[in-house]
């Protein structure tokens, strides 16, 4: 646990003090692509490398993954756990009608969405 917690506490410090990379174009939309019945776009830590996946897939399906990542030992598996948790908090307040920078993706509610040119 104690691993976990400073992989968490490096991730929330380069969130906060890490200038934005990007600023969001005035002329993109989200393109949503529905989740099915039983399932809904949620943020997954990658296995094999640093990052984030997106999917549509159920809670219970999530939580393996996040057992699993944090279980394995490895620092940059609990870094991305630390990271998938912080995007899924942050997409909560996404709506279709938000401003998105260009290919990005994100949780849409229940759905997946992709930034693309209007």
């Amino acid at each position: 646990m104690g691993r976990f917690l400073v992989a968490l506490a490096l991730t929330v410090g380069f969130a906060v003090y890490a200038p934005a990379l990007a600023q969001a174009a005035e002329d993109t939309r989200w393109q949503i692509e529905p989740c099915a019945e039983g399932t809904r776009a949620l943020w997954l830590p990658r296995v094999d490398r640093a990052g984030t996946d997106i999917s549509c897939t159920t809670e219970d399906a999530r939580a393996v993954a996040v057992a699993e990542a944090i279980g394995s030992g490895s620092l940059m598996r609990m870094a991305n756990v630390a990271v998938a948790g912080a995007q899924q908090v942050s997409d909560q307040s996404l709506t279709p009608e938000s401003p998105c920078v260009l290919g990005a993706k994100g949780a849409i509610g229940n759905d997946i969405g992709t930034c693309v040119a209007a």
